[in-house]
């Protein structure tokens, strides 16, 4: 019966031009592009900062991989040769629906986003840019109701499959707890394909949308055929791990951190870091 109403409630959510599932679902999904590849992202924050909004956007590491390099260079403090990394900016996509007639498709416009941080393990990257407007944010779901999502629980994904517009599909979670790799994994029905990378994954509660992780993984035959429908993606447990291992505590719902004491934090531990190569 729960099913069911879910199922009700959805289609009836996408006769409204600015539903909870547009506004808190759709709008918050932008398409992420590198040189090379391309994907999708989630807006998960937009706060004013002196003239400009701060805006952060979550995506997979495989996605902007190739924005990334190591490079041999002399360092004149040290007196030998030294990695450094460096990060290419890659360009992000927001979609207006807002202005775009109906049954076209959204208007576009791109962007530089910066590279801030990321996880080869976690598969994960945090990109930063500044926008004259706030943009629409994913409501993550609170750590404390993470315990609420289980098997059978309603879902939506989205994210710009095969670079297309971001396209939804509803589902359920079918599993959690998968391990890949040492790290935990949860999957749902709800079908993605390559290029959801990235993108979201909500859990559906009493009319709510809660961000619960990113598409990253789809399980694929012995022919290497795609299982659409076994879709897995990285809960939102490891999101926040990722969050704290990284120092963007502030991103966490609940957090009493700022992202200014998570900046000055950062660069106190890269000023040690660097104090010991010496």
């Amino acid at each position: 019966m729960k099913r069911i109403l879910f199922v009700l409630s959805f289609f009836i959510s996408t006769l409204c031009a600015e539903s909870p599932l547009h506004t808190k679902v759709l709008h918050t999904q932008v398409r992420v592009q590198t040189t090379k590849a391309g994907g999708s992202g989630t807006v998960i924050y937009s706060e004013k900062v002196d003239e400009f909004f701060s805006t952060y956007i979550i995506t997979c590491h495989h996605v902007i991989e190739d924005a990334l390099r190591v490079e041999e260079k002399w360092d004149p403090l040290l007196g030998k040769p030294r990695k450094q990394e460096a990060r290419q900016s890659v360009t992000v996509e927001f979609f207006n629906y807002g202005s775009t007639p109906h049954g076209k498709p959204p208007l576009t416009s791109g962007t530089v986003a910066d590279i801030v941080t990321y996880d080869v393990d976690h598969d994960m990257a945090l990109l930063r840019l500044r926008l004259s407007q706030q943009a629409k944010v994913a409501k993550l779901l609170p750590p404390g109701k993470v315990t609420e999502v289980i098997v059978g629980s309603p879902t939506v994904a989205v994210g710009c499959a095969l670079l297309h517009d971001p396209v939804l599909t509803t589902g359920i979670i079918t599993h959690l707890g998968d391990i890949i790799e040492y790290k935990d994994y949860w999957m749902s029905n709800a079908q993605i394909i390559y290029g959801n990378s990235g993108g979201g994954m909500f859990f559906v509660d009493g009319g709510e949308y809660f961000f619960i992780g990113l598409p990253s993984r789809i399980a694929i035959t012995f022919g290497g055929q795609a299982i659409t429908h076994m879709g897995y993606f990285s809960p939102i447990t490891r999101v926040y791990d990722f969050f704290r291992e990284q120092l963007f505590d502030f991103l966490i719902p609940g957090s009493t951190a700022t992202e200014v004491s998570c900046k000055k934090a950062r660069d106190e531990k890269k000023a040690l870091e660097e104090r010991k190569l010496q």
